[in-house]
């Protein structure tokens, strides 16, 4: 046996808890010493501490716990392991949400401090060509979901095209169809470019389409280099420009993945070289 604060160094899990837990009968020491007060516990209490902190992990209050696991119930560890990977992805969804929203909040606090400064990034205009593509066009619930459908996406769509044959080339892009912005339903297209040739023979896919995208005269871009949770500070900056020089997009924003597919990693990439554009025209031609 093994006295508390030995148990606690095992266990990883304060002596003050310990002692919490045998006060609300939650994990009674195996054995108390009548003269000293002394706990000793045994290793095979792990398994019940482990559940009593994975359950407390999962929100369910201590009286809860007492509750489920009262008269020597145990919760299986089939039924402990799905209540876990759940509220695994709960949490994983929280802190998507909160990446985004910090990623907001530094963009437009990036916008007030470089109001008086220099534009960060280099914008340039130029004209943009037809593109075939192949691509899987879906609607996201909310903007912070756009990471994990694009890959969930592109995954798709590169196992389609292998399945039918049909070789990819670069670049990869994504374009986001929505004509005026919007926290939720993100109309978003996932597509990879392909031989224009493909586009007369396509096979026919309840999922992919194929088709060709419509070049422009005018189109705003600009290159950028890092994380794709970091990618709303130059969207922020190319739509700012475009507006500073009496101009709207004409078009989906397009966001090229010029390293390379953004759903692998290879382990090799030191960053990510992202192009955006946006088809543009002038205000007066509106």
């Amino acid at each position: 046996m093994f006295k508390i604060g030995d148990f606690s160094r095992l266990a990883q899990v304060s002596v003050r808890m310990l002692r919490h837990y045998d006060k609300l009968g939650l994990l009674t020491p195996s054995y108390t010493d009548k003269f000293t007060g002394y706990r000793y516990y045994t290793i095979d209490q792990l398994a019940r501490l482990n559940r009593i902190l994975a359950l407390n992990g999962l929100g369910l209050t201590l009286q809860e716990i007492a509750d489920l696991l009262g008269d020597g119930n145990e919760v299986p560890v089939d039924q402990l392991r799905g209540m876990l990977l759940l509220r695994q992805k709960e949490l994983a969804r929280e802190l998507a949400d909160k990446r985004w929203q910090l990623a907001s909040v530094e963009a437009r606090l990036q916008q007030i401090e470089q109001e008086n400064d220099p534009d960060p990034y280099e914008v340039v205009v130029k004209s943009l060509e037809p593109l075939p593509v192949a691509s899987i066009r879906l609607v996201a619930p909310t903007v912070q979901e756009v990471g994990y459908y694009c890959n969930t996406l592109y995954g798709q769509l590169y196992r389609r095209l292998r399945e039918h044959g049909i070789e990819t080339i670069a670049p990869e892009v994504t374009f986001y169809h929505n004509d005026e912005y919007t926290d939720t339903d993100i109309d978003m297209e996932v597509a990879t470019a392909i031989d224009g040739s493909a586009l007369a023979d396509a096979p026919v896919d309840d999922a992919v389409q194929f088709r060709a995208v419509p070049g422009c005269d005018l189109a705003a871009a600009l290159i950028f280099e890092g994380d794709f949770e970091e990618v709303v500070a130059p969207i922020q900056s190319l739509l700012r420009w475009i507006g500073l020089h009496k101009h709207v997009p004409a078009g989906p924003l397009r966001e090229l993945h010029l390293s390379g597919p953004a759903h692998e990693d290879d382990g090799e990439r030191a960053v990510n070289v992202i192009e955006l554009q946006v088809p543009i025209e002038p205000i007066a031609g509106r």
